[in-house]
């Protein structure tokens, strides 16, 4: 298995020699793609109904696939492909442990909860991360900061979170957590609530 590892990362590493327009490309992917899931949260949040107990639901879950990968980490520490001085790193990063990957682990367990969602919007976003979710895996691995098992460790973890955010108890933390955001939301910003420039 771990051969196989690192065969794959050489095959997706990239050269040395790559040009400034792919770097610029997989550096945007590897960095700024993810701020796709706070924008949309924050948009179905101000849409208010159920899709705020939606964006909700997604941050829990993302609060909890990072929980259990700091466990993982603490656990068994991984190095990442340039500690070892494997490949070619392009992107400047902490030597910290490698698996599973936190950026694939919030895209795949944003995507998967949403999608399980019963409001429209929410589940629409959950779309679109997962859709997204590959890019950014690639191009982590592209620049020299994960191994290929650290996405497939990412993607494992978000399994099991989109199964605990399925369960009723899941729901209905959710429901709570969004009751008392909301509580604070409208004493913050009564003011442009009163408005009309907010929704309540």
């Amino acid at each position: 298995m771990e051969q196989l590892n690192r065969a794959l990362f050489l095959a997706i590493n990239a050269s040395p020699a790559v040009s400034d327009g792919e770097l610029a490309i997989a550096i945007f992917l590897a960095k700024y793609l993810i701020l796709l899931l706070p924008a949309g949260l924050v948009m179905l949040w101000l849409a208010g109904g159920r899709d705020r107990e939606g964006a909700v639901h997604g941050l829990l879950g993302v609060g909890l696939v990072l929980l259990i990968n700091f466990v993982i980490g603490l656990a068994w520490f991984e190095p990442r492909p340039f500690v070892v001085g494997v490949g070619t790193n392009l992107l400047a990063h902490a030597p910290t442990s490698a698996f599973p990957s936190n950026h694939a682990s919030i895209m795949f367990a944003s995507a998967f909860v949403l999608m399980g969602t019963a409001a429209r919007s929410p589940r629409g976003l959950g779309k679109l991360l997962l859709l997204c979710a590959l890019p950014v895996c690639w191009a982590r691995v592209y620049l020299g900061v994960h191994w290929p098992l650290d996405m497939l460790g990412g993607f494992c973890v978000s399994i099991v979170v989109a199964l605990i955010m399925r369960t009723a108890s899941a729901r209905e933390t959710s429901r709570i957590v969004a009751a008392i955001f909301e509580g604070i939301y409208r004493r913050l910003l009564a003011w442009p609530i009163a408005r009309g420039w907010l929704r309540r």
